[in-house]
């Protein structure tokens, strides 16, 4: 074992905000399912890196007090998420970089709602978190089937990363120390998950350690959960899919809950009550404050981290002096003290045109903002006081609603028009008010902005940058116009009841074609950050004995949003030195999109000249980009500048197709709807360079709509199989869209055949 790289990787994740991180060797999942096992999904694995997150004590003990559908700071939990998926992303790259393969899991990747083959389970996923932190040493099961660890009880989310890499296994817990059958599981669901249709006890045996819990019906648990139905409604005396869908059709839904379970739960040793302050039992915390105001360095710390993190204003203020203008910020924390406000603006937005395809920063802003309120709140906390964080739609109920819109308001004008995200944390540490704002100078005459643009955008989390002139860009772009310009383009928008119908509305559109000049008239530069798909990922995805897809689509969501956060620390420092910028996911706007459980994703056409032009690989015959250190596992964003920026020099545009011109058509003959086209040629600065495009309609079929089962979706369990026409139109995408599968097209996942197929992505067998 490793001892040095296991204590790397554990300093990694804490350092990224982990409060707690374990492995668990490969043996520990012997006895689990294959489809849904780490080693069914990497067979050559060795280890899972399990890091969680501890909610704060406030987020539950303040969340789903009125009902458990007014979620109020308990809904950060998809913060949590958001941040386990970065840190899941960024630990399998940190495994690659160190020499070994790596497939990280998404936070929440529940994909199989229903039986898969010979896997029983409902509501599977790729692999449990919740096995996973048993096994990594970290938790026990209670009766509920949450993990329970010693320090936080069940109020911790998990991720796991699976690796080759030989780590060193945590020593496991015995079993049957932390649930004390107390009860407060099975009394307080509101949907009798615990108490109704539970088939006694059922136990996961590890190393000879047995972890016990409820044999119960995930459907019973799904009612409200998954599927929004209200927990005040009649739930019948068995829950299976069909009632489900038959009361959504009746009643229709209301919204997610808090898990009740959760909020009720505790080890013996760390519960206590306090009726008055929370309904739930209160943690107790590990220290106890000396003084009401921490120590100032603690406090420039927080504020420190928010603003580096990407805050644009932390603003602080007393809980008294919000009383003295009326409002009463009790009822979101009862000690409450202090506020403290958090702002992360929207970079400027510069196009000429509304028609360009330009990358949003809408999960970036809320990603970073509920980022530093939700480490704002536990850096408190871990020094004994309380704190909730609060997202800008706060609570649902008087009189936190009013509290809650009081304060967001308050800082809407503070921020005196500026467009953003915001969000604010109420805590008992009695702070120093103050307001930071960030600022940034002009560049130092003496740094290259090339330089540090560079720099700048891989410290932020990408792999690769380069760098094109316009000119260069728009030259190809003029050239590719009469290849793409005016091919009909079809867009879908579902209109069918979720969960019950399928149906679309669909409109016809001509392909525009972009050049760096159609986003700022005085373009210069355009800047293209590159981040991998883990080489791993892509080669299991299918192929492995688990035969997921999960994985794939993780990461063709994950590289993006975590582009967009790269790309949103470089935006605001060239504003900074006056730079204007605009971003984009598809500057030409010859690619598309992929379905995907997180809304549909830009597709592996996307930025492809702009890549190219900027020196990070060549163009395959199948049209999309071979980058020399990562193959064809790469999503780029591009980024439009009116600086003139150092321009990269062309990659080997045809040494790095060789197996292209030297006869391979595997893209081209593993298409699922026959959607590539004739040859075409396009000149890159002297080189000339052949391609075949796509009919994007029924490249769109396959990946944008999910409706061809092996593209991806069928191997969730769907149940959609919409055979392509001869000829798309308008009509026949509308009539394929009624044969989606009504439960599991909310979260498609599809994998792009035609890549996978490709020599460059991953080894092939045949």
């Amino acid at each position: 074992m490793d001892t040095l790289l296991t204590a790397e990787a554990k300093a990694k994740a804490f350092t990224m905000g982990a409060h707690l991180v374990g492995v668990g060797n490969i043996e520990r999942w012997d006895k689990c399912p294959t489809l849904m096992s780490p080693k069914g999904i990497m067979p050559t694995a060795k280890s899972v890196l399990v890091c969680g997150i501890h909610h704060t004590d406030g987020m539950i003990e303040m969340g789903g007090e009125v009902s458990p559908h007014d979620q109020g700071t308990y809904s950060y939990q998809m913060l949590m998420n958001y941040h386990l998926d970065v840190m899941s992303y960024t630990m399998a790259r940190f495994f690659e970089d160190a020499g070994y393969r790596a497939v990280p899991i998404s936070a929440s990747n529940i994909w199989r709602y229903r039986p898969y083959k010979d896997l029983e389970a409902t509501f599977a996923p790729d692999m449990s978190h919740i096995y996973a932190s048993v096994a990594a040493g970290l938790t026990e099961l209670g009766y509920s089937g949450l993990a329970m660890s010693p320090e936080y009880g069940p109020r911790n989310r998990f991720v796991s990363i699976i690796t080759d890499a030989p780590l060193e296994a945590t020593p496991l817990m015995p079993g049957g120390t932390m649930c004390d059958d107390c009860g407060m599981c099975i009394k307080h669901c509101p949907t009798d998950a615990i108490d109704k249709e539970v088939e006694g006890k059922v136990a996961i045996e590890i190393e000879g350690n047995k972890y016990w819990r409820a044999d119960k019906n995930l459907w019973r648990c799904a009612w409200a959960e998954h599927f929004g139905l209200s927990v005040d409604a009649d739930i019948p005396d068995e829950v299976t899919e069909e009632s489900i869908l038959k009361s959504v059709e009746e009643i229709g839904m209301r919204g997610g809950t808090m898990g009740c379970c959760l909020k009720f739960c505790l080890p013996k040793a760390k519960r206590s009550w306090n009726k008055d302050y929370s309904t739930a039992p209160i943690r107790k915390k590990a220290v106890t404050p000396a003084q009401d105001t921490p120590e100032r360095g603690v406090q420039e710390r927080l504020l420190a981290d928010a603003i580096t993190w990407g805050a644009d204003t932390v603003l602080v203020e007393s809980a008294d002096d919000w009383k003295a203008r009326g409002v009463d910020l009790s009822s979101l924390l009862p000690d409450v003290q202090s506020v403290v406000m958090v702002a992360v603006d929207e970079p400027p937005v510069n196009p000429k045109s509304d028609a360009v395809p330009r990358s949003t920063f809408s999960f970036a802003m809320s990603y970073l903002g509920h980022k530093c309120a939700f480490y704002i709140a536990h850096g408190l906390e871990q020094l004994g006081y309380s704190g909730a964080p609060f997202t800008r739609g706060g609570t649902g109920t008087e009189p936190a609603r009013s509290a809650a819109q009081a304060v967001n308001e308050y800082m809407e004008a503070t921020c005196e028009g500026r467009k953003g995200y915001r969000c604010f944390v109420v805590t008992s540490a009695k702070l120093d008010p103050i307001r930071r704002d960030a600022t940034f100078d002009a560049l130092p005459e003496r740094l290259d902005m090339t330089v540090v643009a560079k720099k700048t955008a891989l410290e932020g989390g990408a792999d690769v940058v380069g760098i094109t002139s316009a000119g260069r860009l728009q030259a190809i772009t003029e050239d590719i116009r009469p290849v793409f310009e005016d091919e009909l383009i079809l867009s879908a928008r579902e209109t069918g009841k979720r969960w019950i119908t399928s149906s679309a509305e669909v409109t016809e559109q001509a392909r525009q074609v972009f050049g760096p000049a159609d986003y700022l008239d005085s373009a210069k530069s355009v800047i293209v950050l590159g981040i991998r798909m883990p080489a791993q990922t892509v080669e299991a995805t299918i192929t492995s004995p688990a035969e997921a897809i999960g994985p794939y689509a993780f990461s063709t969501y994950q590289s993006r949003r975590q582009l967009r956060l790269a790309a949103l620390g470089l935006i605001k420092k060239l504003k900074g030195w006056g730079v204007n910028a605009a971003a984009t996911y598809d500057l030409c706007g010859t690619g598309s999109f992929a379905a995907n459980p997180r809304g549909p994703q830009p597709n592996a056409f996307t930025n492809r000249f702009a890549a190219v032009a900027a020196g990070l690989g060549t163009l395959t015959k199948g049209g999309f980009v071979r980058n020399p250190q990562f193959g064809a596992n790469m999503r780029y964003l591009a980024i439009v500048v009116d600086a003139e920026l150092s321009e990269d020099a062309l990659a080997d545009l045809t040494g790095l197709r060789t197996e292209c011109d030297g006869g391979c058509d595997r893209c081209i003959t593993h298409c699922t709807v026959d959607a590539f086209k004739d040859t075409v040629s396009i000149d890159v600065d002297g080189t000339e360079l052949a391609f075949k495009p796509v009919e994007q309609v029924r490249c769109d079929w396959a990946l944008r709509y999910g409706l061809v089962p092996e593209e991806g979706v069928l191997y969730t369990g769907s149940k959609s199989n919409a055979p392509i026409p001869d000829k798309v139109t308008a009509e026949a995408l509308a009539e394929g869209m009624t044969l989606q599968d009504t439960i599991l097209k909310v979260r498609p996942c599809v994998a792009e055949k035609c890549m996978l197929a490709c020599p460059y992505t991953r080894p092939q067998d045949d």
